[in-house]
């Protein structure tokens, strides 16, 4: 092993080039053209040696030759390639053939360029410049992914704080309602406790989620809805709950808008289309003919639609959305414009909102 660098001050920040060559008038010639261009040296007299300095003083660039011996330049190419990211530098082949099986064998070892013998020094040159700008751009494409992934991390933080933070807040609510005597201010508690959790459940997700910035709409709303049933003191036996979603992603902005749809659709059904069913004390006259009935589907690439139902008591025949005095169905007729949807009500046998040409992001 043969170590030679070039002087530096502490300040200095040339490039390291390793210099892999069984021949050491080779080495002393590719050492003095690499340190008139300012960058640092190191040598090898073969591929043992180069791979063990390559890993401990990691170099940014490596000059070797194609045929040397113990581990010729092919192989220890490609033993580079597969050392981690940070471990496994751009190789510059130096070889004495040009023919197309050679050059094939070459790139396919891993090999960011070559050049043939007798060497041609300006080009040379060049091809070091090139790689140095190889280099360059791995370090800005590390740094760019380092940052990100702090931003992603302070980012989960700041969600895993709000949630939390909504979560004191739902808390409190729920406290502040057992003193409450009053039937009518108490359900006006539990939709706003309902709201604030459906916010709180966002930010849960998120904070779980590898992207930070989308949300699986299958997954928001089956914990939406057994939350909802929670909140509402219904048995797991008591209404049949289906849900049949998409695989859809949706932008934070529009899942909250489209959870508060559903937590209006569903708290609505819970609270008025099956009456006897609300509390656990009333179980007896609970039946698996109660049925709520979620899906959605992607009905284009940015779009989806909701269709939503329950076979409750239904909608009075003078039910006029437009005119409704029900703070949650205007939520839903005013969130579904929002979000440049369709909505259509029928009424029968079951109640039915479906919600087409939803903006997914």
């Amino acid at each position: 092993m043969v170590t030679d660098p070039a002087p530096t001050s502490p300040a200095t920040s040339s490039p390291l080039v390793m210099i892999a060559d069984d021949e050491p008038t080779m080495r002393l010639l590719l050492r003095k053209a690499v340190q008139k261009e300012n960058f640092r040296a190191i040598e090898a007299r073969n591929g043992k040696e180069c791979l063990e300095l390559c890993q401990q003083l990691r170099p940014d660039i490596v000059l070797m030759d194609a045929m040397m011996p113990e581990i010729d330049g092919f192989d220890c190419c490609m033993a580079l390639q597969a050392l981690p990211e940070n471990m496994s530098p751009p190789v510059l082949m130096i070889t004495s053939l040009d023919d197309p099986a050679s050059v094939d064998r070459i790139f396919e070892a891993g090999a960011a360029d070559y050049i043939t013998k007798p060497i041609h020094w300006a080009l040379l040159r060049q091809r070091m410049y090139r790689l140095q700008d190889i280099l360059k751009r791995r370090q800005a494409e590390a740094n760019i992914k380092a940052s990100l992934q702090e931003k992603e991390a302070l980012l989960k933080e700041v969600h895993h704080r709000v949630k939390n933070n909504l979560q004191i807040i739902s808390s409190l609510l729920n406290l502040q309602s057992d003193s409450i005597k009053d039937p009518q201010v108490l359900d006006i508690f539990q939709e706003s406790q309902n709201r604030i959790r459906l916010m709180a459940l966002i930010h849960e997700q998120l904070y779980q989620s590898n992207n930070v910035g989308k949300i699986n709409l299958k997954g928001y709303i089956q914990a939406l809805s057994d939350n909802l049933l929670r909140s509402y003191k219904v048995q797991q036996d008591g209404i049949t709950l289906t849900i049949t979603v998409d695989d859809i992603e949706l932008a934070i902005d529009t899942a909250v808008s489209c959870g508060l749809i559903i937590n209006e659709l569903v708290s609505n059904s819970l609270k008025y289309a099956f009456p006897s069913n609300l509390k656990a004390e009333s179980a007896k006259a609970i039946t698996a003919a109660n049925v709520i009935s979620i899906e959605a589907k992607s009905t284009d690439q940015d779009q989806f639609s909701i269709h939503y139902q329950d076979n409750g008591v239904g909608i009075p025949e003078s039910f006029n959305l437009q005119n409704s005095n029900t703070l949650g169905l205007q939520l839903v007729s005013s969130l579904t414009e929002q979000l440049g949807g369709i909505l259509s009500i029928t009424s029968g046998e079951v109640t039915a909102f479906n919600l087409t040409e939803l903006q997914a992001s």
